[in-house]
C-alpha cells in the first residue's frame, strides 16, 4: 500500500479551487461589497456610539509623622481594601441621584453608565462613565467624583480622596470599533462570496457551459440542444389540432355533397 503524499494532486486541487473562484469572481466581489455596505450602515447610522470618560482618583489618608514605616505599609494595604468600599459608595443610588440633581435630570445623564475600575494592591481607581455623548460622559464622571468626595467624609470620617486627573471629553467612541467592524464585514463578505461560488459550482442542478461537461464530468460532447419552449409547443399543437379538425370537416362536407 502506497502512503506517499503526492503534492501534484494537492496542487491540482488547489488549481481547481482557484479556477472556481476565478469563474465566480463577480459573485464574490458583489457579495463582499454588499456585506461591507450593510456593516457600514449599521456601524455609522444604526448603532449608537458609546463614549467613555474617566476621572482618576487616589485614596489619601492623612498620616502622622510619628507613624512608623511598617504602620504606613499597613495603612496602604488598608487603603487598597477600602477601594472596594468606595466602589460601592460611588455606584450607590445616593451618589447618582445627587449627580442627576446637580447636572439636571436629563435623559443622557440618567442613561449614563457609571463604573469603577480598580487595580490589585493599588490606592488608585478610575470613575469611568459611558454615554452616547462624550461631553455628558466627562461631566457625569467629574461630578460623580465631587459628590463622592463630599459624601466620603460623611461616611468614612477622616478618610479622604483626591483627584489625580479630571475627565475630558473623548471624541473617539469605545463602542462600536468601526475599523474592526469594517474589517469584520470584509472578511464575512469574502467568506459568503466563496460559499455562494461553491454552491453555484456544485449545488446547482443545471449545466452552464460545455467546458463543465468535458472538464469536470469528463464526458464526450455530442452536441447541443436548443432550449425547448413548452408554451410555444402547446400553442403549435393547438393550432395543428384545430387545422386538422377543419380539414376533417371539409372532407366530410365533400363526401356528403357527392
Amino acid at each position: 500500500m502506497n502512503n506517499n503524499f503526492d503534492l501534484s494532486d494537492v496542487f491540482q486541487e488547489v488549481r481547481k479551487f482557484l479556477g472556481i473562484l476565478k469563474n465566480h469572481i463577480k459573485t464574490i466581489i458583489l457579495t463582499t461589497i454588499l456585506t461591507v455596505a450593510v456593516f457600514s450602515i449599521a456601524l455609522f447610522f444604526v448603532i449608537k456610539p458609546q463614549y467613555q470618560a474617566s476621572t482618576q482618583m487616589i485614596v489619601d489618608q492623612k498620616v502622622s509623622k510619628s507613624i512608623r514605616e511598617n504602620q504606613i505599609q499597613a495603612l496602604q494595604q488598608a487603603d487598597s481594601q477600602l477601594v472596594n468600599t468606595y466602589k460601592s459608595i460611588i455606584t450607590s443610588p445616593t451618589v447618582s441621584s445627587r449627580v442627576q440633581k446637580r447636572l439636571g435630570n436629563g435623559k443622557l445623564v440618567k442613561s449614563a453608565q457609571v463604573s469603577v475600575d480598580t487595580q490589585p494592591n493599588s490606592q488608585v481607581f478610575n470613575i469611568s462613565v459611558k454615554s452616547s455623548n462624550p461631553f455628558v460622559a466627562a461631566q457625569v464622571s467629574n461630578e460623580t467624583a465631587k459628590v463622592f468626595k463630599s459624601r466620603l467624609k460623611h461616611f468614612m470620617g477622616a478618610n479622604t480622596a483626591s483627584v489625580i486627573a479630571k475627565a475630558a471629553p473623548n471624541p473617539a467612541p469605545v463602542f462600536p470599533k468601526r475599523s474592526i467592524g469594517l474589517l469584520l464585514g470584509l472578511v464575512v463578505g469574502v467568506m459568503l462570496g466563496i460559499a455562494l461560488a461553491l454552491f453555484e459550482e456544485f449545488g446547482a442542478k443545471y449545466i452552464t457551459s460545455m467546458d463543465y461537461v468535458t472538464n469536470n464530468l469528463e464526458l464526450t460532447n455530442l452536441g447541443e440542444v436548443n432550449d425547448i419552449n413548452l408554451k410555444k409547443i402547446r400553442r403549435n399543437a393547438q393550432i395543428i389540432k384545430k387545422h386538422s379538425r377543419h380539414v376533417d370537416n371539409g372532407n366530410q362536407r365533400e363526401d356528403e355533397q357527392k
